[in-house]
């Protein structure tokens, strides 16, 4: 008995260090995983580093409590590795167990320049914070420093562009919320796909001000000509929404067994649509369409 209780008390002395060791070496194994730079490196290069990118996150699963506490320090450090802050902070942000460890991993990912091996898990990330009430919009933006912006979806065999995989955390939202911030950002963005993605979010966000806003690009020369062809397609899309006959819609409806309301307000299917769009796939790609065409035409009465 004397020697089991001795044995306890020098686990109960010796845990503590042993804890500050596991920490440690989890700062280092984190380090070591990101001690990379992949602007440096072809898209090939960087998926090869994919792995152990994984093999970090399951580490994570298996010690949680010591690996937030090194990502705790390292992210709170200047100087580290772009990968660090970006992929280190969306793990750190998805793990957070307290408000002050969201805003750690929030402020981390602000850092981020995304390399093309981020673009799926920031998508991820910035949908599922706008499911959780984020305003992501700001950190949206930097989809839009992208051109070749994409992400895979594997169950669906799913690809998006630059464009949806911008409006799809916006659909979850309330339009009203960052309605006006898309269309002051039209007035200063200069790259063509990013002001093609910018229309189409408008466009989904099937607000008065959005229609205007994108009226307006149609008709103003100082914007790419392509991005006025674009608007003026968004124009006589909305335009073929409202004459679309409202009893075959409900027909395709029907058909596909799509759970929306025959006689649904326009605040039910902008309700209706938030919630189908929490989920992430060709269905409810489809139907978004659906439901935005009927929003034009409650909106037309």
């Amino acid at each position: 008995m004397k020697q089991a209780r001795c044995i306890a008390l020098a686990l109960a002395f010796t845990l503590p260090a042993a804890n500050g060791a596991s920490v440690d070496e989890a700062k280092r194994d984190i380090v070591n995983v990101y001690d990379f730079d992949p602007s440096t490196m072809s898209f090939d290069e960087q998926a090869k580093r994919a792995p152990a990118l994984s093999d970090l996150w399951s580490r994570f699963d298996k010690s949680p409590d010591t690996y937030r506490d090194a990502l705790r320090t390292l992210l709170g450090q200047n100087g580290g590795r772009d990968m660090l802050y970006c992929d280190g902070g969306m793990l750190f942000l998805q793990k957070a167990t307290q408000p002050t460890d969201k805003q750690l991993g929030l402020k981390s990912i602000r850092k981020c320049s995304l390399s093309e091996i981020q673009h799926t898990p920031y998508f991820y990330t910035m949908h599922s914070q706008a499911l959780a009430g984020v305003d992501t919009l700001e950190l949206q933006f930097k989809m839009l420093t992208k051109p070749k912006y994409q992400i895979f979806i594997p169950m669906h065999s799913l690809t998006l562009g630059q464009d949806y995989a911008f409006v799809y955390p916006l659909l979850v939202q309330d339009e009203a919320r960052y309605t006006n911030r898309l269309i002051e950002k039209t007035k200063t963005e200069k790259d063509a796909t990013a002001l093609n993605t910018l229309l189409l979010a408008l466009y989904y966000a099937a607000l008065p001000e959005a229609e205007a806003a994108i009226h307006s690009i149609h008709q103003t020369k100082t914007f790419p000509a392509e991005v006025q062809e674009r608007a003026k397609l968004i124009e006589g899309r909305i335009g073929e929404a409202r004459k679309t006959d409202a009893g075959k819609v409900h027909e395709w409806i029907k058909r596909n067994e799509v759970a929306i309301a025959p006689n649904a307000t326009e605040r039910e299917l902008r309700d209706g649509r938030r919630k189908r769009m929490r989920a992430i796939s060709d269905e409810a790609l489809m139907e978004l369409d659906v439901y935005t065409l009927l929003i034009y035409q409650a909106r037309k009465k």
